[in-house]
Order: C-alpha cells, then structure tokens, then sequence
C-alpha cells in the first residue's frame, strides 16, 4: 500500500521559507524535523508514514548529498550526479502515489521540515518555487521524484536508465504537458526511447526547440490516436515517424535546403535516416 505524507500548510511553509532563505546548510543542520504543528495528513488512501520512516528517508538523502560533497558547495558534475542518484532513491523508497505527489504541500513538508539542510545546499538561498511546491517542475525533491515516474520502465533491466536521455528542461516540457497526453506512461517511455535514438551533438539543431515542436505534434494527433491502443513497436514507429517529420520540419523553416541537403542534416540526427524527401 502507498504512504500518505504530511502537508505542510502555507503559511507554515512561507514562514519557513523566509526564515530559512538566508541560512546555509550547516546552519539548517539543527533546524530538521520529522514533524511540524502545521502539517495535516489527507485522507486520500494508503497509510501514514511514520517518524521511524521518513528518518531512514532523511538518511538516504543526506547520505547522497554527502557523496556529492555536502555541506560544501557542489560543482555542476556534482550536481548533476546528486539529482539522478536523488530521483531514483526517491522514487524507490518514498512508496508515494503519483496523485499524492501532484500535492505540493509534500513536497514543501520534505524540503523545509525533514530536509532543508539539503535543499538549502542544493539550491543557496532559493527562490520558493525550490522549496514551497508551488511548481513541481521546479522543486528541489519533487521534480526528481517526476522524472523518476516518467521514465520508470519496471520490465527494463535498468528500471530507470532513461533519466540520461533527457536533460531537466526538456523533462519539464513533457510534464508540463502530461495531462494533455493522457498521463500514459507507456507513451513517454516511447517518446523517451524515440528520443534515445536522436543525436543532436555537432548538429545546429536546438533540442529544445525539436521537442517542443514534437509534442506539441503529439497534441494535435492526440484526438484522433488512441495511443494507448498501440502495442510497443507501433507506437515507437509512430513516435519516431512524427520525429522525423518534426526534425524536416525545423530544418525546412530555418533555411532554405535541397533534398539532399536535408537529407544530409536529418541524417545527422537520426542513424540510417531514410526519408522520403523531395528535392
């Protein structure tokens, strides 16, 4: 059975917020809790998480960021090596449900009760959207916690080997729009196969801007393609198709190109890329 969590209500957690801002992770070393007078459970279904609990979560955490050089500042490597370990050990051990962890005030309880030692070390002195759950995709814990359930593939050897596939910005656009594409996991772990096979490096093609124009594609088709009808092969042959048309159509509206020319530039991208593209 999921965990239920503790909120914390907010006006608790900008008063906390606004304490904290200022202070460091060695003076938030004594400021942790595991519980807060402000913090209410919900009745959504699973069972309340003990103290004894969230303390071996705190453990986890604070045991990564030790390896990442915690409390001293991280470099960027560092980083980047915390938040990947961070949202596979979230993910695996908070037992939480995807609609308890769409509540910010989880998130906020996390960051600024059990954790703001770590959150303040990840993120100096951040702005509240890293610590009060007011946005998700920005959230020091909750954002890892999302890229984990977006990628998790259970039948994969490696249940979690697509958080490399994609950098942070262009996870937040496939959250973001996570609802409109029908929140199948099945699908995103499609797009994220799809774009596994892409290879942007030593190309002038903008990432970002691909895959924005991608689901945005995605959206549009969403009406007439029941894409939870489609096995595994048929919907990674779709997605990789509207990829492709997606990457010509970048590449057709920022210069003018002859077929071959195209051709060249998408196969740069995609291996052994045969399009049907006129001259």
């Amino acid at each position: 059975m999921s965990l239920l969590y503790p909120r914390l209500l907010r006006h608790r957690a900008k008063l906390l917020a606004g304490e904290y801002k200022e202070l460091g992770p060695n003076e938030l070393n004594s400021r942790w809790s595991l519980a807060d007078s402000s913090a209410v459970f919900v009745a959504t279904g699973g069972t309340r998480i003990d103290q004894g609990k969230l303390q071996v979560l705190r453990e986890i955490v604070v045991d990564l960021a030790k390896q990442s050089g915690f409390p001293l500042p991280p470099d960027g490597r560092q980083k980047t090596t915390f938040d990947l370990a961070l949202a596979v050990a979230l993910h695996r051990e908070m037992r939480i449900s995807p609609a308890e962890a769409a509540s910010g005030d989880v998130w906020a309880f996390l960051a600024l009760v059990v954790l703001p030692d770590v959150a303040h070390w990840r993120y100096p002195k951040p702005p509240g959207d890293r610590v009060l759950g007011t946005d998700l995709t920005r959230h020091v814990l909750g954002r890892m916690w999302w890229r984990a359930q977006l990628v998790y593939d259970p039948a994969a050897p490696e249940p979690y080997s697509a958080l490399h596939v994609l950098g942070e910005a262009a996870f937040d656009q496939i959250y973001a729009r996570r609802a409109a594409l029908g929140g199948s996991p099945r699908l995103i772990q499609s797009i994220l196969r799809t774009w596994k096979q892409m290879n942007f490096a030593g190309t002038d093609i903008t990432e970002r801007d691909v895959l924005r124009d991608f689901l945005k594609r995605l959206l549009r088709l969403a009406p007439f393609v029941v894409f939870e009808a489609l096995d595994d092969q048929a919907l990674d042959e779709e997605l990789h198709e509207i990829a492709q048309e997606t990457v010509v159509g970048y590449l057709s509206a920022v210069g003018q190109l002859t077929g071959d020319e195209l051709r060249s530039r998408v196969g740069r991208v995609f291996v052994d890329a045969a399009l049907p593209v006129a001259r």
